[in-house]
């Protein structure tokens, strides 16, 4: 099980350290997702440094053992993510999004749950 939360630890960086990167860049993607969320730029760049902060965390962490400081901080990194990314699927659908356009920040939010689970589970 140790391999699998690993893998779906790198995972999780990879997407939120791109997602983060493009927010803070406020690429053309970005700008026209804020602007239909109604927020400035400055904030949508703040989500994204909080969403690069978080994907480093998640890797970092995964360098410790179970009960280890850097353990807790891939645990704490990811449910932090997760729980942003429920606000965010919230967002998108008090802004008429739907499910569908809430469905990533859900999935993203079900796979940081689910490497929570399986660290904790892996001892």
């Amino acid at each position: 099980m140790r391999a699998v939360d690993s893998i779906l630890s790198i995972i999780l960086f990879l997407a939120f350290a791109t997602s983060g990167a493009q927010k803070i860049a406020f690429t053309t993607m970005a700008s026209k997702t804020a602007g239909h969320l109604e927020m400035t730029k400055a904030a949508f760049q703040r989500i994204g440094a909080v969403e690069v902060l978080g994907a480093l965390g998640v890797l970092i962490g995964l360098a410790g053992r179970r009960g280890t400081t850097l353990a807790l901080l891939n645990e704490v990194a990811a449910t932090g993510l997760a729980v942003a990314m429920l606000i965010a699927a919230a967002v998108h659908l008090r802004k008429g999004d739907g499910v569908k356009g809430a469905a990533p920040a859900l999935a993203l939010m079900v796979a940081c749950a689910l490497e929570v689970v399986l660290r904790l589970l892996a001892s």
